[in-house]
């Protein structure tokens, strides 16, 4: 410990003497210190986990995207259908009336006894 004895100093001595001249005083530049591999490696690895995470995004919008048009093109193909059927029904209607029935049954000359028919929906 006695070699050691040199270094050490008393707090009156370790205080910086005061220049009177701040013009003559010298500023000690900034110099940022060199990235370690192991920094680097990390900043490369965080650096490519954003990437695929952007371009996860990007690809689940263009899905979404394709999804929201195939669902618009199902949806209007589901209407034209159920058009489509309800006029069918609207038709069949008109076709199975007492009125269609009684009109074609005047064109073929055919008759309709009420005494063979038979009410089965009591």
């Amino acid at each position: 410990m006695a070699q050691n004895a040199y270094q050490y100093s008393t707090s009156a001595e370790a205080l910086p003497i005061r220049q009177t001249n701040p013009k003559t005083a010298t500023r000690v530049r900034y110099q940022a210190a060199r990235w370690t591999r192991k920094e680097r490696m990390m900043v490369a690895f965080v650096s490519a986990v954003i990437m695929v995470l952007m371009i996860g995004v990007v690809f689940s919008s263009v899905q979404i995207s394709a999804t929201h048009t195939s669902i618009n093109t199902l949806q209007s193909k589901i209407d034209d259908t159920k058009e489509s059927n309800d006029v069918l029904r609207s038709d069949i209607q008109d076709q199975t009336s007492k009125q269609n029935l009684d009109k074609v049954a005047k064109k073929y000359n055919m008759t309709l006894s009420d005494d063979s028919v038979r009410n089965i929906n009591r």
